[in-house]
């Protein structure tokens, strides 16, 4: 499949001439008439043998929204990805345009947002990290409202843009509803998102309101899924809050500490 949007020959030629892309990786390039574009290869076929333990674990746990889409890789990830960025644009989520796709070559052009991600910004601790993690929760409520989902919403996959406001959101290259419904993959996002932020020194009282709008404003389903999923796993908040542990150690923690605090607010 090869087709484009608003790329020249000049911008092709660039993308070809360029190599890290062609290793599967994810190439940033300043073409000639496009700008900065983000260029990503095919990655390799992935046995899909772990995709199937874990979810049998998660089944065994009876915590669904815990399951792992496989990562297809080669030309059916790549197809996978575009049509998945293509859907939220068309909903109207903030996520990379694409722009180009040779699937023949195995590659294809997407938008650049912005080189910081939220992670970056929640680690160093910047002036407005509160502001920006407002911004993303907001964000996540309107893609679910829109009845779309992210494929995960962890905090690297959140993007800042040059002007310090939430640029979007990447990384599509499993669809978590091969595995799960709708409900339970929104579910997933907030736990993604509360997993990946919350270690960070952020106002108690003011994530613990946040997360209470949010989750109120969500569809029965969804929270009932997430009360669901913190009856289950509030129990690790009794894990070491020790540094030493690690920083993993440290984010499911938290995570598990919110939960908690969110069922005791609730009355679960």
């Amino acid at each position: 499949m090869n087709t484009s949007s608003s790329l020249t020959a000049r911008d092709v030629q660039c993308i070809e001439a360029a190599r890290h892309w062609r290793e599967g990786g994810v190439e940033v390039l300043d073409a000639p008439d496009a700008g900065r574009i983000v260029v990503k290869g095919q990655r390799a076929p992935r046995s899909a043998v772990l995709y199937r333990m874990l979810n049998a674990l998660a089944w065994l746990l009876d915590v669904p929204y815990l399951k792992t889409a496989p990562r297809l890789g080669g030309p059916a990830g790549q197809a996978l990805e575009v049509g998945r960025l293509r859907a939220l644009h068309a909903a109207g989520v903030r996520v990379p345009q694409v722009l180009h796709v040779d699937g023949q070559k195995g590659y294809f052009v997407m938008q650049w947002l912005g080189r910081e991600q939220l992670a970056d910004v929640l680690q160093r601790g910047a002036q407005g990290a509160l502001a920006l993690w407002c911004e993303a929760g907001d964000e996540l409520l309107r893609v679910h409202a829109a009845g779309q989902y992210l494929s995960q919403a962890f905090a690297r996959n959140i993007i800042v843009g040059e002007n310090g406001r939430l640029g979007g959101m990447i990384d599509f290259e499993d669809d978590p509803v091969r595995v799960m419904g709708v409900s339970d993959a929104q579910t997933r996002n907030w736990l993604d998102f509360i997993h990946s932020t919350l270690w960070a020194p952020l106002p108690q009282d003011e994530t613990d309101a946040s997360l209470d709008a949010w989750i109120a404003a969500e569809p029965p389903a969804v929270q009932r899924r997430f009360a669901h999923a913190c009856c289950r796993l509030a129990w690790l908040r009794r894990m070491p809050k020790h540094r030493r542990w690690g920083r993993d150690t440290i984010a499911l923690q938290s995570a598990a500490a919110a939960a908690h605090r969110w069922l005791r607010r609730n009355r679960i």
